[in-house]
């Protein structure tokens, strides 16, 4: 990796060691979109190695009560349900390059104009991968760091 990886990702202050493994090797690191905790009820975020999309981030409060795995239905193509994962704690579901955490958030904004939010979730994609099992495990460790952080950094109180 010939370039310098972020001091915080999308926003969310985090350590390298949590992030690097996510990252490919390339030598230009470009990142479009803004951060994520900016007081949005939807913020969207992504970086660019060598010209392609190698991590993407995005995070939602909604006002229903849901799973990760509720959330990660809701991009999983029809017919690719028996290909989603929950790891042993129901936070982190994965698909693929796809990862979605979900924790407690009460407070504004939501999905939904004058409803509080109860549930705060990331989504995060990496690019084209040769293992989907490798990148499962490297996304349940980042989710694992990277959502509480996410989660303070946006002001979720549960």
């Amino acid at each position: 990796m010939e370039y310098d990886l972020p001091n915080s990702l999308c926003g969310v202050p985090v350590d390298r060691s949590v992030i690097e493994p996510i990252f490919p090797p390339g030598k230009e690191l470009t990142q479009e979109g803004g951060a994520l905790p900016d007081g949005q009820d939807r913020s969207y975020c992504s970086y660019l190695v060598d010209g392609n999309t190698a991590v993407s981030l995005s995070d939602q409060r909604y006002q229903e009560k849901l799973t990760a795995r509720d959330v990660i239905m809701k991009t999983t193509p029809q017919g690719h349900a028996e290909e989603v994962s929950v790891v042993a704690s129901g936070d982190i579901a994965l698909y693929r390059g796809h990862a979605v955490g979900v924790t407690a958030c009460s407070g504004f904004p939501s999905e939904v104009d004058g409803e509080e939010s109860r549930v705060y979730a990331v989504m995060v994609g990496i690019g084209d991968s040769e293992n989907w099992q490798e990148a499962q495990t490297k996304l349940t460790q980042f989710m694992e760091e990277f959502l509480p952080a996410a989660a303070q950094a946006d002001r979720c109180s549960d």
